[in-house]
């Protein structure tokens, strides 16, 4: 019964998380109300309040969330392919390359745009990124112990790889005709292949 329950509570919340990233991907922040995101999850505004106490608490969570499913999606097979094709992977979800990964670039800038005055959203922010420079990095020690890539700072490739990502996924975001995805994937490849020892074009994924 009371593991009946937990499940209950627990799928409640993700669908309050999933509904929340929707909303304020779609509006913003400044201009989201509790009861927005209750009506599009269906669920009543006092249980909303139950499993989120103020809507910085639910954004923060729904960045965690939003975050943590990609990660989930990348961890397929990531055992049995080459490092190369787990990077190029993750490289093509740092870009905004399809509907759910434009959804996660609001959720971004939105991110960005209150990290800049608001002191828990800048440690939030730099929280995902050092998770994500640890992800990149991860990724980048395998393939140089498999010897599949050549020796290298791998801090220094990590960071190079993020900034990049979010540079070119800004531009991809305001539809910028100077790029596009195949283009900016291309050049993020290129741009670190010759220092991890692989061919400059971006692996099939």
């Amino acid at each position: 019964m009371h593991v009946a329950k937990a499940e209950r509570a627990a799928e409640t919340r993700e669908r309050i998380l999933a509904a929340a990233c929707e909303v304020i991907a779609e509006v913003g922040f400044e201009k989201i109300r509790m009861r927005m995101v209750a009506e599009h999850a269906g669920v009543s505004t006092a249980l909303l309040h139950y499993h989120f106490e103020s809507r910085e608490r639910l954004f923060a969570e729904a960045m965690t969330h939003s975050f943590g499913q990609t990660g989930t999606a990348l961890e397929r097979d990531a055992d049995t392919v080459p490092a190369s094709v787990i990077l190029a992977r993750i490289l093509h979800h740092m870009l905004p390359t399809g509907p759910e990964l434009r959804q996660d670039w609001r959720l971004w800038q939105e991110l960005w745009v209150r990290a800049l005055r608001d002191e828990t959203a800048q440690r939030l922010a730099v929280d995902l990124y050092d998770q994500l420079h640890t992800w990149l990095s991860q990724v980048i020690r395998r393939g140089i112990d498999a010897g599949e890539f050549t020796d290298c700072d791998v801090d220094e490739v990590s960071t190079l790889l993020l900034a990049l990502g979010d540079g070119f996924g800004i531009r991809l975001m305001l539809d910028d005709p100077r790029i596009d995805l195949a283009a900016a994937q291309a050049a993020v490849w290129r741009a670190v292949a010759g220092t991890l020892g692989v061919p400059d074009t971006f692996p099939e994924i």
